[in-house]
């Protein structure tokens, strides 16, 4: 019969149980890893969705324009457009729509630079605006804001072919969810 008494562990063969602090730190580092890579790709998931929401907001929006105006024939007024295009005060915001207009009578416009009150003293490279709507967002990387003019598609502000069409706003041409300034 065998005697259980006497075990004998030889050196370097001893039970192993657990993790080394190198093993933890290495698990740690490829999880932390792990997590910035997945965050990143969400939060840019994020900004392309809000983008894409804000491309089709601001095409609505120009759509209610175009029908409220009778294709044109009218532009309505900041004011007037908001109340009567989203009377029921659902939150867009913030997105604004200008009318062009001759704020320096005689002096030209500083939306197009087009004087209407007087247009042959303006230059006729420059196209006549009608109207803006555009987006105070800022969408990160992807772009600084959105904006339409009149019947064009969309188009995205970046840092270097920015309009600068965010400098005309003004509290009362913000829509529903707009910010008072």
């Amino acid at each position: 019969m065998a005697n259980f008494t006497q075990i004998s562990l030889k050196p370097g063969r001893g039970r192993e149980s657990g993790f080394t602090l190198v093993e933890l730190l290495g698990i740690c580092a490829i999880l932390g890893l792990l997590a910035t890579i997945g965050i990143n790709m969400a939060t840019d998931l994020y900004e392309k969705a809000r983008l894409a929401r804000c491309l089709m907001e601001v095409k609505g929006i120009q759509a209610a324009v175009w029908d409220i105006s009778q294709e044109g024939e009218y532009i309505p007024d900041p004011v007037l457009f908001w109340e009567n295009a989203f009377p029921d005060g659902r939150r867009h915001g913030p997105y604004y729509y200008i009318v062009d207009g001759d704020g320096n009578k005689g002096h030209g416009n500083d939306l197009d630079e087009v004087d209407e009150e007087n247009p042959g003293a303006s230059d006729p490279d420059k196209k006549d605006i009608k109207f803006v709507i555009f987006c105070e967002h800022d969408h990160k990387h992807l772009c600084k804001y959105v904006y339409i003019v009149d019947e064009e598609p969309p188009q995205l502000a970046t840092e270097e072919d920015d309009p600068g069409y965010t400098a005309f706003i003004k509290w009362e041409y913000g829509g529903p969810g707009a910010a008072v300034k």
